[in-house]
């Protein structure tokens, strides 16, 4: 009888501790819906993925391109990701309309959205767009930026021709010369078309009277309350991500590759775009906190866009944003 016993114990002992071991191995599945198709803005990401960062907190991550800001933002809105990666500006825009979704990390703090033209062109600066054509990608985070953009320079939307058209024919109505301009980021045009041996300038938004930042993570209000530390947990490897990728650009190049393979993007492109990537990441340099806004910018965004945005005033920019699921111990700018 005790031989029998001791047998039925040792069995649900081995048992539980199946049960245990396989509780521990499971890995929460959740899914970033992109801005875009996979380029060097999303080079912290592949990086996660590939070295491990995302398995190390238990997380099964599944990175999806995307069409556009907007839509990212609705995907997260309506349930459809449990992350987006989005325009704040555009996030703001889908929220401050209802949609229960914040901001939980900025990861391009200052934002490469901007004008670009050939440098052939004449353009040197906000004014020289008078009577020109700009295209504008719909969807995009151009569409609402480009208005404050041309305000903030004391520029007429009826001075512009502003033209609809898909970022995938950007760069052939710029070179053909069917607009004089286009609103995107220099990776987006100044790198491919300096592959083409073709010299092209970039007008930064920020620079010109509309600082804002850019690319930022978002997520629903519900989800983030029901289990927030699966939140957190995504933002600590995450930043951890575009920490190593800035350590190592050419791994982190590869690692984007072997995760996208189907991407347009040369690696010599991607490793020119990083340029452009990290500068946004990282505005004030080495030392820089990754991932994190302070409150004063907040309160700046949130001026700009209350006053040039036609941004409602009903909320504080608070209710937009929450720095809870941000580490404790910052990851910093090499």
């Amino acid at each position: 009888m005790t031989h029998i016993l001791k047998s039925l114990a040792a069995v649900v002992a081995t048992t539980v501790a199946l049960s245990l071991a396989g509780q521990a191995g499971a890995q929460e599945k959740i899914k970033l819906n992109m801005n875009w198709t996979a380029d060097s803005a999303h080079l912290g990401f592949a990086v996660a993925q590939k070295n491990g960062f995302y398995a190390d907190e238990g997380l099964e991550v599944e990175l999806e391109e995307g069409r556009g800001s907007a839509v990212a933002a609705q995907m997260v809105a309506t349930g459809q990701a449990e992350l987006g990666y989005a325009d704040a500006g555009a996030t703001l825009n889908v929220a401050a309309k209802g949609a229960p979704i914040k901001i939980i990390s900025t990861i391009w703090k200052s934002g490469q959205f901007g004008i670009q033209f050939l440098e052939s062109s004449g353009i040197k600066e906000p004014k020289d767009l008078i009577g020109k054509k700009l295209s504008i990608a719909p969807g995009s985070a151009m569409v609402p930026l480009v208005p404050v953009f041309l305000a903030a320079n004391g520029i007429a939307e009826s001075d512009v021709e502003i033209v609809s058209a898909a970022q995938s024919a950007m760069l052939g109505l710029l070179t053909t010369g069917e607009v004089d301009a286009v609103a995107e980021t220099p990776e987006n045009v100044v790198v491919p078309l300096a592959a083409q041996g073709i010299k092209a300038g970039n007008m930064y938004f920020y620079n010109n009277g509309v600082p804002l930042v850019s690319l930022s993570l978002i997520a629903r209000e519900d989800k983030l309350a029901a289990n927030p530390e699966v939140y957190r947990k995504f933002v600590n490897a995450t930043l951890r991500g575009w920490q190593e990728a800035m350590n190592d650009p050419e791994a982190a190049v590869d690692a984007l590759l072997e995760i996208f393979p189907d991407t347009e993007n040369s690696k010599e492109a991607l490793l020119q775009g990083a340029v452009y990537s990290f500068s946004s990441l990282c505005p004030a340099g080495p030392g820089d906190s990754i991932g994190v806004t302070d409150a004063a910018t907040w309160d700046n965004i949130y001026k700009v866009m209350t006053s040039a945005m036609n941004f409602p005033t009903d909320k504080p920019i608070t209710a937009y944003y929450s720095s809870d699921y941000l580490p404790a111990q910052a990851y910093t700018c090499p």
